[in-house]
């Protein structure tokens, strides 16, 4: 006796001949079609991500029988550049192009109407040998996986019948949450965020970070003993750093800022076409990665970029007004759902009031951020507001800001970032076991005034706090701060 799981009708020998073909037109045109990922318009090798690299090591290290990882996902924001990650990796690893195989999922089963198992059904074929009977290594490189409601069991099948295949599958955020334990015990998940500065440049401009020096600023921002402390470790970073900026247009900050913490608007050279891709991105996002997660009702959908324009006018958002706003005439459950939703398609983030846990309700609002500034610029730049640019360009750098701390100490052991809600609160408190750092930004000279606010609260265990702004570097050791130009956070 046996459970029948899949339904589906056997494949037609016309419609398999098609896979067949299809699958060898890929194989055959792998490197032609990766080209575009790999190399600029001059032929020149395009730099890579940071993540590359301990990713081509995992590759090498199964190669060589050094490791047990043969199952990567790889996860994150819509647009962050997890196809070309994917690319890059198929490239680079050197095995003969019938042993790897580069799929769209989302093409494939959208085109042929089979499933994913179908399909690699028959590239077991083309490779003449089932997957328990390899003797070599073999590659997949499974792009958008999610298209196929299956992927995980899928996944998980191969993995077990063989230590030959080695997996890497991108898509959407929601896959972490939708694997079950077995999954979890197998593959390695890795989220990739959007660009930081230095990717950014590097993608950009094929300039190189300084080595270390990213990590060095992080230990003196984040991990000194104090304010005086933070600031004599970044006096010795601090031509490290200068030097880094001297070939560096300071103007790209601001691009970087508006749209370029997304790769795949490096290239482009006209900003209004960049503004309607960062809008196409989201309309992706909202028809095709929400339904695979929540089913809404097509009205609910329909409301969902009145609500992210909202929150691109405010970060700290109160459910109960947002919710009785007329033109939005949506329920508060529902739109606590459709906020829930946009933080796992990794569009939003959102940042408790200091006090507060997260499975606690609390009276104050939370603040919700973009994951990528992109997002709130295009609201400011394609629909137009009525703030003055000075406030336009202090929400990006938050935005900005949160990417990085984001990045650095979210879903860490032990370790929050939260905000001080109340009137004239700090921006950020970053928590790291019972001790805290408060953190501020924003433009033009900003005082200390919202950082010693927040730390005279007997609920702030702070260390010191600190000031990121267009301030020079400079420590009040009377206050126990310290002002950080962001010329130096951004080399993070």
């Amino acid at each position: 006796m046996y459970t029948v799981i899949n339904q589906r009708k056997p494949m037609k020998i016309e419609q398999k001949q098609k896979i067949f073909d299809f699958l060898q037109d890929q194989i055959v045109n792998a490197d032609f079609r990766m080209k575009a990922y790999v190399f600029d318009e001059d032929g020149k090798r395009r730099l890579v991500r940071n993540a590359f690299a301990n990713l081509v090591a995992h590759v090498q290290n199964f190669l060589e029988n050094k490791s047990s990882v043969r199952w990567i996902t790889m996860y994150g924001l819509r647009g962050a550049g997890k196809t070309t990650l994917l690319a890059q990796l198929y490239e680079q690893t050197k095995v003969e192009n019938k042993k790897k195989l580069f799929l769209s999922v989302d093409q494939a089963v959208g085109i042929f109407g089979v499933s994913l198992k179908e399909i690699l059904d028959v590239y077991e074929e083309l490779l003449g040998v089932s997957f328990e009977q390899l003797t070599e290594p073999v590659f997949l490189f499974l792009d958008e996986v999610q298209y196929d409601e299956k992927w995980a069991l899928l996944l998980k099948t191969i993995y077990d019948r063989t230590n030959k295949v080695f997996i890497f599958a991108t898509g959407s955020s929601a896959l972490s949450l939708q694997a079950s334990a077995d999954v979890a015990r197998r593959a390695i998940f890795e989220k990739l965020y959007p660009m930081s500065f230095t990717e950014y440049i590097k993608v950009k401009d094929q300039k190189s970070e300084t080595e270390g020096l990213s990590k060095s600023l992080q230990d003196a921002i984040f991990n000194a003993k104090d304010a005086k402390d933070a600031f004599i470790q970044l006096k010795k970073l601090e031509k490290a750093t200068q030097q880094y900026w001297v070939d560096t247009d300071p103007k790209e900050v601001d691009r970087y800022m508006r749209y370029g913490t997304l790769p795949f608007m490096v290239a482009l050279k006209n900003e209004a076409l960049v503004y309607d891709q960062i809008k196409k991105t989201l309309e992706r996002v909202i028809s095709i990665d929400i339904p695979h997660i929540t089913q809404f009702a097509s009205e609910t959908i329909s409301k969902i970029p009145m609500v992210l324009y909202a929150l691109a006018e405010t970060d700290q958002l109160s459910l109960s007004s947002l919710s009785d706003k007329g033109d939005l005439d949506i329920s508060r459950p529902v739109l606590t759902s459709v906020l829930e939703t946009l933080e796992k398609t990794e569009t939003i983030w959102r940042i408790y009031p200091h006090g507060s846990h997260v499975t606690q309700t609390t009276r104050q609002p939370s603040k919700y951020l973009f994951t990528s500034p992109a997002f709130r610029s295009m609201y400011f730049n394609f629909i137009g507001n009525t703030r003055t640019r000075e406030n336009y360009k202090g929400k990006l750098l938050e935005d900005t800001i949160g990417l990085y701390l984001n990045r650095l100490f979210n879903g860490k052991p032990d370790t929050s970032v939260t905000y001080d809600s109340a009137a004239g609160g700090a921006d950020f408190i970053v928590r790291q076991g019972k001790e805290m750092v408060v953190l501020e930004v924003g433009y033009g000279e900003k005082s200390f005034k919202q950082v010693t606010a927040t730390m005279a609260k007997d609920s702030v265990h702070a260390r010191y706090g600190m000031v990121v702004s267009e301030r020079p570097l400079e420590c009040d050791e009377t206050k126990n701060t310290i002002s950080i130009p962001l010329t130096y956070f951004l080399l993070m």
